[in-house]
């Protein structure tokens, strides 16, 4: 069974109408009624809960509003309607007789549920008072005309094409609702069509012919030779598929060997630091012959053997060395008397170090000489001996002397006097005397 609109209408009037009969003689009275900057509310209803009969009596007491259902709008306020919206509120029970009612009036549709309504008859009162309108529900003619309605469209078809365009289409039905008691039919028709894969049919590539063959890839050696086709015959559109397999082919080809330039090996290994003490070098070495150079290659760059530093740990022995010889000092003697001069030497050249033998030899060195300082020359002869034994006659003039060893010309035989080397280096004067003093 289908429900109409007329039918939701006539039930919803029959739950209306029995809420005013239930209603009639039923009123909530509060204590209390406020107006808000937006809304007016009550609060404070009777405690004893009492239903009064009419909104008189609940005015005419302590009430200041009534309502004939609660409705909290918040906490302890409801929505009202005040007392001070009646025509008389009194304390005493109104006596003033109600006006008789009027006719009633027509009903406000011609099918289905309506209303009609009569007021009472004054000039003075508020007709739109509910003390002053009765309205109830009436009906001319129980069923209305409805008129048909589509409804929802049912899906649409497999397109016919599936490519290059096509047709497809949908249906509907006159049934939300359908016409009835005298409505009209739905507007249109009951079927759509539209076009539909209106894009071009895929096209699958497929391969052209071979080329030639191209020049080896190198001159001399192993290479390789190529050719290539085109995916055109035809070429793909529309989504179709690609030419399967490759685009190039390619093959061997050889030619005169190549030149093999050579390369080195790996380096060896380190040989051990050859010094047992301080620094020493060791070593290293790699081969040509990774590969060897071959066919006319080129022989290989850079160094076959690579050196080190490399430190034993301790240091080596330094043997000492002398220093130069200082020059001789002055002459100890009294004056034109024979005595010696001295000079020296260091073992600082350089001094042994770390376990390394001292300077062999002497430190001092003497030889003879003879003070002459403010010692009259004019009282010697000096002269040179040629050809003849050694002079002997000087250790007459100086006794203790040596005999004429000390030289053959004055410069010998005095000195200067001031420490100088007389003839040069006196450590290669067969003269001098070493000493060690």
């Amino acid at each position: 069974m289908q429900f109409t609109h007329s039918h939701v209408i006539t039930v919803i009037l029959i739950v209306i109408i029995m809420e005013v009969i239930l209603v009639e003689g039923n009123f909530q009275c509060f204590r209390k009624h406020r107006k808000g900057r937006r809304k007016e509310y009550c609060k404070g209803p009777m405690k004893n809960k009492r239903k009064y009969g009419s909104p008189e009596k609940c005015c005419a007491k302590r009430g200041q509003g009534f309502v004939t259902r609660l409705k909290r709008i918040g906490k302890n306020k409801y929505k009202c309607t005040p007392c001070s919206l009646l025509l008389t509120t009194t304390t005493t029970p109104v006596t003033t007789p109600m006006p008789d009612w009027g006719e009633w009036g027509e009903c406000s549709t011609s099918c289905g549920a309506g209303w009609r309504s009569r007021y009472r008859m004054c000039s003075d009162c508020d007709k739109n008072h509910f003390n002053n309108v009765h309205s109830e529900p009436c009906m001319l003619n129980f069923y209305c005309p409805v008129d048909g309605n589509w409804g929802p469209w049912f899906g649409w078809t497999s397109c016919s094409e599936s490519c290059g365009g096509g047709i497809r289409t949908r249906e509907r039905t006159c049934n939300y609702p359908p016409p009835t008691h005298g409505g009209r039919d739905c507007p249109g028709g009951t079927g759509e069509e539209q076009e539909c894969n209106e894009d071009p049919c895929p096209i699958d590539g497929s391969w052209g012919a071979w080329s030639h063959y191209s020049l080896c890839s190198v001159t001399c050696g192993t290479g390789t030779m190529t050719r290539a086709r085109e995916c055109d015959n035809p070429t793909p559109l529309h989504g179709g598929k690609s030419c399967p397999g490759s685009s190039r082919d390619s093959r061997r080809c050889t030619n005169r060997q190549c030149p093999q330039h050579g390369g080195w090996s790996l380096w060896g290994s380190w040989n051990n630091c050859p010094v047992m003490c301080g620094i020493g070098q060791r070593t290293r070495t790699r081969e040509c012959n990774s590969p060897r150079p071959l066919f006319g290659g080129r022989m290989c760059q850079g160094q076959s053997e690579e050196a080190l530093r490399c430190d034993a740990g301790r240091p080596c022995p330094r043997n000492g060395g002398w220093s130069s010889w200082t020059d001789f000092g002055r002459c100890r003697a009294a004056r034109c008397q024979e005595g010696i001069q001295l000079r020296s030497r260091s073992c600082t050249s350089p001094r042994p170090k770390f376990g390394g033998r001292p300077c062999v030899g002497r430190h001092k060195e003497e030889q003879r000489c003879v003070n002459t300082i403010n010692c009259p020359r004019e009282s010697f002869e000096v002269r040179e001996c040629v050809n003849v034994p050694p002079c002997r006659g000087l250790s007459e003039f100086f006794p203790g002397g040596d005999g004429g060893r000390t030289g053959s010309s004055g410069a010998d035989l005095f000195g200067s006097g001031d420490g100088s080397k007389p003839n040069g280096d006196q450590e290669e004067d067969p003269k001098t005397v070493t000493t060690d003093l």
